[in-house]
């Protein structure tokens, strides 16, 4: 009887569901991947040694969270189309200088001003917000649940592929140094 009521609210969560959780889980695997990959980055292209690079991650962080406690506030004044639309154009900027700023004056507004922006007002939070508003009281716990699920299957996958990444360039190694 559980599996058939699983079910029929699994039925009628609302299509756009499935566009939120899409958007959370290539989100989420966006920020697993540079998670697992921000430090080398920071010390390997810029040659910042590793004492600066915890810094450097370490204020990151603690705007990520000011950036999350603004964002919260926003997602409730402006809303979540318009809060999702802004931080999609903010964290393009950011995420835009790291892959192709080359000087550590393209790295610091990355890291300080646009991604943090960028990432906080993507945060799950965001994403809770959205189901939330379409969802009903009867299939929103299930909503949630998958909505988690997807989470940490974005944050598995991201791990996975940068194992395999990682092996195959190893291989390389002698070909660039």
């Amino acid at each position: 009887m559980a599996r058939l009521e699983s079910t029929i609210r699994f039925l009628l969560l609302p299509s756009q569901i499935f566009i939120v959780l899409l958007l959370e889980f290539l989100n989420s695997f966006r920020s697993f991947g540079l998670r697992f990959i921000l430090y080398n980055y920071i010390t390997n292209e810029y040659g910042i040694g590793d004492t600066q690079a915890g810094v450097l991650l370490g204020i990151k962080g603690f705007v990520d969270i000011g950036f999350g406690l603004a964002g919260s506030v926003l997602v409730d004044i402006v809303g979540v189309r318009r809060v999702s639309l802004i931080a999609l154009s903010v964290a393009l900027i950011g995420r835009s200088l790291l892959a192709f700023g080359r000087t550590k004056a393209a790295l610091y507004p990355a890291l300080f001003v646009f991604s943090p922006c960028g990432d906080a007002l993507l945060s799950t939070g965001l994403y809770s917000v959205a189901l939330k508003k379409l969802t009903t009281p009867l299939t929103r716990p299930l909503a949630f649940a998958i909505s988690y699920a997807t989470f940490n299957l974005a944050g598995a996958f991201a791990d996975i592929i940068l194992d395999k990444m990682r092996a195959h360039v190893s291989d390389y190694d002698g070909l660039w140094g």
